[in-house]
């Protein structure tokens, strides 16, 4: 089995682990990859490591338990010692809080106690992870990724987005108010794709499910569960945009799916882009430009905001060099 390079480990204490996951790995153990995955990685690493020595503190008696007996007030204690180990001890596997596709590079969190498990899976449920990812797309995508119903595109401002939002936010889910700008309804049958200037950001809403054609992919439509996508254009250069996208709720294919519908596919695309001519910058690369750039949740116990970034991979950033120079100046993209 290969080995996790520790440079891949962009945090570890305690409670939580982060892994800045390489591409053509597949995450989770399946029938066709039971071997050589993200998690059986970890699981390596981690043993290689020994097992952590952890007990609970020793902690003062609670109110009330001085009029007990002596065998009674040693049963309390060690009752609260037991939940303790339980809930604050090391699980003896840590538990991934999402997932990325194989071919998506970037950042993957997991817990490594049961209290964190449930503290930060609540954040990911009520969609106050931030998720950052870096893509680049172009115009163009096969007729099947035309929705099956509209998808709603809304482009928002600065003002309209942190009113939407709050300050410091991404809880767009749930809110029930739409951005004050108009909403759009693609429905795949527009003569080109709707135009994307760079500094625009757009709201991408609409439902994800199986493709009735192909279980293996993903479509907007009638029978999908609730999706949104915020996008933003960062640079563009020839048939080229460099996106940064986030995606709000945590469907299958979001991002692709979303894009797609929208009439964009990702440079390298397997599933969701047109077959590359051979010699195109598109036929260069062999995975998806999709990269978990940064993730930020509030850390526990101190529920502090960290954000754990994964720079850029070796294949993304070579060919950015070849094809989108440009791209390599932002400040997204330094360091």
């Amino acid at each position: 089995m290969t080995e996790l390079d520790p440079s891949l480990i962009l945090y570890q204490d305690h409670h939580m682990l982060a892994v800045n996951k390489p591409a053509g790995v597949v995450i989770h153990p399946t029938y066709k990859h039971a071997d050589d995955t993200l998690w059986n990685m970890i699981l390596a690493y981690l043993e290689r490591q020994g097992p952590e020595e952890w007990q609970p503190p020793e902690l003062p008696d609670e109110p009330g338990w001085e009029r007990a007996p002596a065998a009674v007030r040693l049963m309390l204690r060690e009752r609260r010692a037991a939940r303790l180990l339980r809930q604050e001890g090391p699980l003896p596997k840590p538990v991934l809080l999402h997932r990325l596709d194989k071919d998506t590079s970037g950042v993957v969190l997991l817990a490594r106690t049961e209290n964190a498990r449930r503290y930060l899976g609540r954040q990911f449920n009520e969609h106050r992870v931030l998720k950052r990812y870096l893509a680049v797309a172009f115009a163009g995508t096969p007729s099947w990724t035309r929705p099956l119903q509209p998808l709603r595109v809304s482009r928002l401002s600065g003002a309209e987005l942190e009113q939407e939002l709050g300050p410091g936010t991404l809880d767009l889910a749930g809110t029930g108010e739409r951005p004050s700008s108009q909403v759009l309804a693609i429905s795949g049958e527009e003569p080109e794709p709707l135009p994307l200037p760079v500094g625009s950001l757009w709201l991408l809403d609409g439902p994800i499910q199986r493709d009735p054609q192909d279980r293996r992919r993903c479509v907007v439509g009638p029978e999908g569960l609730p999706a949104q996508t915020l996008v933003q254009v960062l640079a563009h250069q020839g048939p080229f945009l460099l996106l940064e996208a986030r995606p709000i709720t945590g469907r299958i294919h979001q991002i692709r799916a979303h894009l797609a519908a929208l009439g964009y596919a990702l440079v390298g695309d397997q599933t969701y882009a047109p077959p590359p001519l051979p010699g195109t910058p598109q036929a260069a690369l062999g995975r998806q430009f999709l990269h978990a750039f940064s993730l930020t949740v509030r850390r526990y116990p101190d529920e502090t905001p960290v954000t754990f970034v994964a720079p850029l991979s070796q294949d993304l950033r070579l060919w950015l060099e070849m094809h989108f120079p440009d791209a390599l100046s932002l400040p997204v993209l330094q360091g």
